[in-house]
């Protein structure tokens, strides 16, 4: 559902991360959140200000909160027990862009479209390794042969990423790559004509995913409770916007030579 009343967004709009331990509750003023916590304090968030938001299995909803945010544009997107991505919800845009249009015409009409995504997925998460491999390379580490032929077959052809940082990270990962989705009017899912699905909600997280546990080194070991992971990750959202541009950008390329074929 969309809104005539849209705020506009603030150009410092930023994250709320409510992963907290304690019961929370979410409701909401005619422009605003409200975030109260048993015997704690109430915070009150104008929804100008917000981008999009993390929430964990133990922050109850209301409905109003809920509509405020789809009305604004606000991606909510909920972690499980262990901070794996749990789910999203998905505010309509007003308009699709161009790569919205183009996806949505590929997947309604091309056979070939599918068979084309999944090419296309691959070689991005080989262009992933291939980052990594020159991060290792400049870092006086170089990846030897084994190591990388053993990279490609896991990463490339099996889609298995080397996960070493907690899931905590995954979950507020997947909800960037979400809220961007969404501001360029990008659906979850796209279904092929052939009945395949084109999981963007899933691939592109994964992409990002694959790359901070690649390139993370000694960070790792480091993120142990969820208030330094929001910390840890919001000074690591810049490259994953940057990342998630990079993969829509090769994705457009992809769709146009396509739709041209």
């Amino acid at each position: 559902m969309t809104s005539t009343h849209r705020l506009t967004r603030a150009t410092d709009a930023r994250t709320l991360y409510l992963a907290s331990t304690h019961p929370l509750r979410v409701t909401s003023t005619g422009e605003a959140l409200v975030v109260a916590c048993t015997d704690g304090p109430v915070q009150r968030l104008p929804i100008r200000l917000l981008h999009r938001v993390v929430s964990g299995p133990s922050t109850d909803w209301s409905g109003a909160a809920l509509a405020l945010c789809m009305q604004h544009g606000v991606t909510i997107s909920w972690t499980g027990p262990g901070g794996e991505p749990a789910g999203h919800l998905w505010p309509q845009q007003p308009r699709p862009l161009e790569l919205a249009t183009l996806l949505h015409a590929l997947a309604g009409s091309d056979h070939h479209w599918p068979e084309a995504y999944a090419n296309w997925l691959r070689c991005q998460r080989l262009q992933v390794l291939h980052l990594w491999r020159r991060q290792r390379a400049q870092a006086g580490q170089p990846v030897g042969v084994a190591e990388w032929q053993a990279a490609k077959q896991h990463l490339v052809y099996r889609n298995q990423v080397p996960e070493q940082l907690p899931q905590l990270l995954r979950g507020m990962a997947a909800a960037l790559v979400v809220a961007r989705l969404a501001d360029g009017g990008l659906r979850a899912h796209y279904w092929a004509c052939t009945g395949q699905p084109i999981a963007l909600a899933d691939d592109i997280p994964c992409l990002v995913w694959a790359e901070m546990n690649l390139c993370a080194g000694p960070l790792a070991a480091a993120i142990d409770n969820p208030r330094v992971a929001a910390t840890l990750f919001e000074g690591w959202a810049g490259t994953c916007a940057g990342a998630v541009y990079q993969h829509l950008a090769s994705l457009r390329a992809q769709a146009l030579r396509q739709r041209d074929e």
